[in-house]
């Protein structure tokens, strides 16, 4: 089967497509055709080293969707055709995602949600828990005014879209071009990049796109959380700074697929490219400006 690897850290040039064998599923696990894996932040910065990877060659990638083919010992929750989708890191053995055939301990996989295609389903893991988690963090009782930085993007976009059915009214920070999309995404207001953000007019900011400058928003004592670990600004004027990265939760997975189904959260995908184009869908995302997830699909 094809997957795509990095043999070393560097450019995007470093992926590429190798034969590797495909894998049979062991007590527990299931057996999965793959039809897409999305890009993440956290698979530029393996790629590049800043999280080097110990494993080389490495196969990339945290999320995926596909179709149960074959079920191993003990493994009971899921059944061949059965369309799933699910989050693994590969930070510890490179056993990344972007392949054609993963096998993986059915308890990480969850049901697709019925209503969107396959394929798009794999925009929903790590961005959604990512955003889910960091509002988690602000309490089940906060009512103060929160800010999202990045608020186009995949990660800021669901953070916008769960805060606003949580009843609570967030801003969103964006490009100019992608205020009409936050607004819709449930953004109470909405601040391009050339406008003035207000000094210390948020309780929070919860910045998804790097911009550590943003923590002039936040009031004196207030609270900066950063979902990107490469650009935290120093704590000031009392401004609790906090950095935060996923946790794997199947659970809430789940009931974040349930509200896909339900209507109550959209997946955004900014591009759908083959595996063979995995350098380009990794420049196109380092570059930032990305509206949604990109995805990677093996092709027929």
């Amino acid at each position: 089967m094809k997957a795509v690897v990095i043999n070393s850290h560097g450019s995007p040039d470093v992926l590429a497509v190798a034969e590797t064998q495909t894998p049979q599923p062991g007590p527990g696990d299931i057996l999965v055709r793959v039809a897409a894996a999305a890009v993440n932040p956290v698979d530029l910065a393996v790629r590049r080293g800043d999280i080097p990877s110990p494993v080389l060659p490495a196969v990339v990638g945290w999320d995926v969707s596909g179709t149960v083919v074959a079920v191993g010992p003990g493994s009971t929750r899921f059944a061949e055709g059965d369309r799933i989708v699910a989050l693994r890191s590969p930070l510890g053995d490179g056993a990344g995602v972007t392949a054609e055939y993963i096998a993986l301990a059915e308890a990480l996989a969850v049901p697709a949600p019925a209503n969107v295609a396959l394929e798009h389903a794999a925009a929903l893991p790590l961005a959604a828990l990512t955003a889910e988690q960091a509002l988690d963090r602000l309490g089940p009782e906060f009512s103060g005014r929160l800010l999202v930085s990045g608020a186009a993007g995949a990660v800021g976009g669901f953070a916008v879209q769960l805060a606003a059915l949580r009843g609570w009214r967030p801003a969103g920070l964006a490009r100019a071009g992608d205020a009409r999309t936050v607004a819709e995404l449930g953004a109470c207001e909405v601040f391009s990049d050339t406008d003035a953000l207000p000094a210390g007019a948020y309780d929070v900011v919860i910045d998804a796109a790097g911009r550590p400058e943003t923590i002039a928003a936040v009031r004196d004592g207030g609270r900066f959380l950063s979902l990107t670990p490469f650009a935290v600004p120093e704590p000031e004027r009392s401004v609790g700074v906090d950095v935060y990265g996923v946790r794997i939760d199947a659970p809430m997975l789940d009931a974040l697929a349930r509200r896909v189904e339900e209507g109550q959260l959209t997946l955004r995908i900014s591009e759908v490219l083959p595996f063979e184009d995995a350098a380009r869908a990794h420049a196109l995302l380092e570059a930032g400006g990305t509206r949604g997830k990109i995805l990677l699909t093996p092709g027929s």
